[in-house]
């Protein structure tokens, strides 16, 4: 069994890039090879400021090339939730921006001809219990109530074999705006582009330090180092020790995914009816949608830290993905892997600038495939003092978690208790 990851093992032609060597100087210097950086640079390099990207491994690297390639409306927890939490007006703006994050993502593959499998077949989410199915329907009237948005549509159980052929779940809701894609291709095709524009990506380029010096930034690497006006942070839930305060302000949470074989057309078409994205209602969930090459991507919960459980945790995966489709009993694993998955405390994405005027955007939750796009082209347009005040997600303060480095003890006996909860109901 491959331990790269599907998409790693599906790339397109990957591009040598070089470390960096010696001092640079750029306009704006971003750390984080990723979709936010990637298109950060991208934002920028349209308005002729230059950048340069620092990448600790590859281009998508980290969650970007990792991810379940699942773009979908929305955030964790409902629009209703949020609206009681930051009013009305905050939750619309939040709701919009979702939305046109996935357009924006249409439009960057359309206009580079960026070949990434992108589907905008909508997606599904599967009520876990009969409860789950209630609040659906709930949740339907909130939005064409009060978000006016009339795209939600709710499966009844008897329905199920609509969209999908399982006997575990108990109906579901259909959004048509979301989408799914090859995430890893999307990263690479956008890489290409901001080089297409004149902007620079080094690989194998870890940025260890950074100071403020004569009203500009300089970043240190090992065998070189960035000179810029602008230090943009979008390392997200790889972040290390280069910024301490956005390390104590994000937890990091292992995802695990496994690919099958390729399946029949058929077999396909009977798992999942209209080709969507989907997820379930689990407190740990389970996410899961077909490849361009006809395999069944299943991811789920991973491990918080240890390692010794790695086996048994791609084994229960398996297992899982046999309960919701038993028609893939003796389909084969062909890849396994793992990412990590950046959460804050307030399971919303933060985006902001420190004190020292250095930007960031991290925290995705779960949703990164679709908003990290837009928090690169949010940063741009601060950095180039276009913004109106129209990111209901930024913060004018980062607040360290407390006890931040217990993080993974709390995250472990977290995942134990909703396991639990999952059992039990």
């Amino acid at each position: 069994m491959e331990q790269q990851s599907l998409w790693e093992a599906t790339a397109n032609e990957r591009k040598e890039r070089q470390a960096l060597q010696g001092e640079q100087h750029c306009d704006a210097v971003i750390i984080g090879g990723g979709f936010s950086g990637l298109s950060t640079a991208y934002h920028l390099q349209r308005k002729n400021c230059q950048t340069i990207i620092l990448e600790k491994e590859s281009v998508g690297f980290g969650a970007s090339g990792r991810n379940g390639g699942e773009v979908l409306t929305g955030y964790i927890g409902s629009m209703e939730l949020h609206a009681k939490k930051k009013g009305l007006e905050a939750a619309r703006q939040m709701w919009q921006l979702s939305l046109d994050s996935i357009d924006l993502i249409e439009h960057i593959i359309n206009t580079h001809q960026i070949s990434c499998a992108f589907r905008r077949n909508g997606d599904f989410h599967a009520a876990y219990k009969p409860s789950h199915l209630d609040g659906m329907k709930r949740e339907q009237e909130v939005m064409e109530r009060d978000f006016d948005y009339k795209k939600i549509k709710v499966v009844e159980k008897q329905d199920l074999h609509s969209e999908l052929n399982t006997p575990f779940y108990h109906g579901g809701r259909v959004d048509e705006s979301s989408a799914h894609f090859h995430p890893l291709n999307y990263a690479l095709g956008l890489a290409e582009a901001v080089e297409e524009m004149g902007g620079t990506i080094y690989e194998q380029s870890e940025a260890l330090s950074y100071r403020k010096e004569s009203g500009k930034v300089v970043v240190n690497t090992n065998k070189g180092r960035v000179i810029a006006k602008e230090l943009v942070i979008v390392t997200n839930a790889y972040s290390g020790d280069f910024q301490k305060t956005i390390k104590k302000t994000i937890v990091p949470v292992e995802s695990i995914m496994i690919a099958t074989e390729p399946l029949s057309e058929e077999l396909c078409q009977d798992l999942i009816k209209h080709d969507r994205a989907v997820s379930d209602t689990k407190n740990l969930l389970y996410y899961f949608r077909l490849t361009a090459d006809h395999r069944l991507a299943f991811g789920g919960s991973g491990r918080s830290s240890s390692k010794r459980d790695q086996e048994n945790l791609f084994n229960n995966l398996r297992a899982g993905m046999i309960t919701v489709f038993p028609q893939l009993k003796n389909a084969q694993v062909d890849y396994r892997w793992g990412g990590k998955v950046g959460f804050t405390q307030e399971m919303l994405p933060y985006m902001g600038q420190l004190e020292d005027g250095s930007y960031y955007a991290f925290g995705f939750a779960g949703h990164g495939a679709a908003m990290s796009s837009m928090a690169g082209k949010l940063i741009a347009k601060n950095i180039l003092h276009e913004g109106g005040g129209d990111n209901p997600l930024e913060k004018a303060r980062l607040r360290p978690i407390p006890f931040h480095s217990q993080h993974a003890k709390a995250v472990g006996m977290m995942k134990f208790y909703m396991k639990f909860r999952d059992r039990i109901s």
